[in-house]
Parts: C-alpha cells; sequence; structure tokens
C-alpha cells in the first residue's frame, strides 16, 4: 500500500509540476503515494484542489487559496529549520540553482563544488538552460541571468562590465581571415543563438562613440548557447559571445578574438532571486560564495 510523503512538499511540487507523474519523480515516490494524499487532503478541506485533464493538473479557486497558505507554511519551515542549522553552524537543504548553459559549465559548476565541499549538508539542484525560468512555478532559488533585469525579481550585479566578443578558431581565421570592421563579417560564416524562433543576428559594436550593427545570416543556429562556442571551436564559423562564456578558450588559445579594439554588446550577469521569497541562509550563503569568487562585495 502506498504511504502518504510528509510534510507540505509534495504538495506545492503537484502545482508546480503540474502533474502527479512529474512531482513523483522530483520526490522518489509513486504517483500512488501523491494521489492518496491528494484524496485525503481533499476529504479533509472539504473542497476540490484541482481540475484533472488528461495531461495535466489544474489548480481550482479553493486550490489557488491552499496554495498560497502551504508556500507560506513551506517557506516558514523552511526558514526554521534554516535557522536551526546555523545555529548549529551549518547549512543544510536543497539549493535549486539555475544558469544558461555556457555559463553555468564555465563556472556554476566549479562553485557549487567548492561550496559544497565545506557544507556537506546541501544537496545541490541545477538547471541549465539557456531559457528563462520562472523562478516561482520551478522552485528556483537562485539564478544566473545575462542582461539588464526586472523589477519581478531581486538583482545582485556579479559582472556588470562584462561585453560581447567576436571569435572564431584559430584554424578559422587561418583560413578566412579575420575581418577589420564590423562590415567585414559579411563574408563570413556566422553561428547564432537562437530561442523560441528568435535569433540573435543584429550584432552591434562601439568605438569612439560610433555604433555599427550588422545583420548576419547564420549558417548555423542552436538553442544552447554551450553548443555555438563547440562549433567555434571546431571552426564551423564565427561567434558573437560573452567574454565570461569563452574566457577559458580563449585564454587556452582555443578560440582567438577579432575585433578587439571594437567593444561589443553589454551582457552584464545577475544573481536573481525571486522578490516575494525569503532569503534562507543557505542561498544567501551561496550568493555571497558566488559574488566572492569574481571579487564582488556581498550585500549588506
Amino acid at each position: 500500500m502506498a504511504t502518504e510523503p510528509p510534510g507540505w512538499d509534495w504538495f506545492l511540487r503537484i502545482v508546480e509540476r503540474g502533474s502527479l507523474s512529474g512531482a513523483a519523480r522530483d520526490l522518489n515516490q509513486t504517483p500512488a503515494a501523491l494521489s492518496v494524499a491528494l484524496k485525503r487532503l481533499e476529504a479533509q478541506l472539504g473542497v476540490r484542489l484541482f481540475l484533472r485533464s488528461t495531461r495535466q493538473l489544474s489548480l481550482t479557486a479553493e486550490g489557488e487559496i491552499w496554495y498560497r497558505s502551504a508556500l507560506a507554511a513551506q517557506q516558514a519551515l523552511d526558514a526554521g529549520r534554516d535557522a536551526l542549522a546555523a545555529h548549529r553552524g551549518e547549512l543544510v537543504g536543497p539549493l535549486r540553482i539555475s544558469a544558461p548553459s555556457d555559463f553555468g559549465r564555465q563556472f556554476v559548476v566549479d562553485w557549487l563544488d567548492a561550496f559544497c565541499g565545506q557544507h556537506p549538508g546541501i544537496v545541490p539542484w541545477l538547471t541549465l538552460s539557456d531559457r528563462v525560468d520562472d523562478l516561482v512555478a520551478d522552485s528556483i532559488d537562485l539564478a544566473f541571468r545575462a542582461g539588464e533585469q526586472d523589477g519581478s525579481v531581486i538583482a545582485t550585479p556579479l559582472t556588470p562590465d562584462n561585453r560581447r566578443v567576436l571569435v572564431a578558431s584559430p584554424a578559422y581565421w587561418d583560413r578566412h581571415g579575420r575581418p577589420d570592421s564590423p562590415a567585414g563579417l559579411s563574408g563570413h560564416a556566422c553561428l547564432a543563438f537562437s530561442i523560441r524562433d528568435s535569433a540573435h543576428v543584429s550584432w552591434r559594436f562601439h568605438r569612439d562613440g560610433q555604433t555599427e550593427s550588422v545583420q548576419v545570416a547564420p549558417v548555423r543556429h542552436a538553442n544552447d548557447g554551450a553548443i555555438v562556442s563547440e562549433w567555434a571551436r571546431r571552426g564551423w564559423g564565427v561567434a558573437y559571445k560573452s567574454r565570461l562564456d569563452v574566457a577559458n578558450d580563449l585564454a587556452a588559445g582555443r578560440l582567438a578574438q577579432a575585433l578587439a579594439d571594437w567593444q561589443g554588446e553589454p551582457t552584464p550577469m545577475y544573481i536573481v532571486r525571486p522578490g516575494a521569497r525569503q532569503l534562507l541562509p543557505r542561498v544567501r550563503a551561496f550568493r555571497d560564495f558566488c559574488l566572492g569568487q569574481l571579487g564582488r562585495p556581498a550585500p549588506a
């Protein structure tokens, strides 16, 4: 017989995933156990919490009210557990992090390894994706995001002075030569990052107070920034990348820069968190740890 999972996390995870099966996978439970728990809760409350379809579950009006209460209760429990652990000098519990593909592989994976080495009670959940996650719906504690952020999140600058650079493999430059101006890109094979049918094909450069924008015609598209970098390393063409994403490749000689006397577009990187969620000690500690890796001061 299926056993009912403890706590509130199971209910919140059903809401976030929109299905019993998805929540069950996350929680290492069976869908039957979650179904039993849900039916029992609905019977206790005397209301129907979800509308069921063949593909997903969605909250009823009563379910929305209960979700907000359950979320507040779970956050209060998490804060209490964190406070007790911090009182003992420990950091424990899950740490859900989201990062862009390239930046995550270049930096965040190593930062998590080092942080978890110092705090073995932390259980990291890392999502690498170039799509912008919904921090609340996906239960993300901290996300690394490029570009200016809106008021829906609390953003801490990580690398405000980062910019894009034009790169290709040394072998590619040897074969085709380096352009001496942005307009010279018209004769080159360009590699583009594209997501949701929106391709980054307008590449802007700045010098001496002037801006030059070039519309490129890519020979390859990818919705994963790490793939664009890999194609550039393999000599398939020219990429317009965040300097952070290709810093290791430039240092190792796997990629080489062109148009170094032009400034690329600014791509500041931020650490962001949901504005409505309490900052737990383990989340604050990891944020401050990451800021320290790049020499940035932690917020007060």
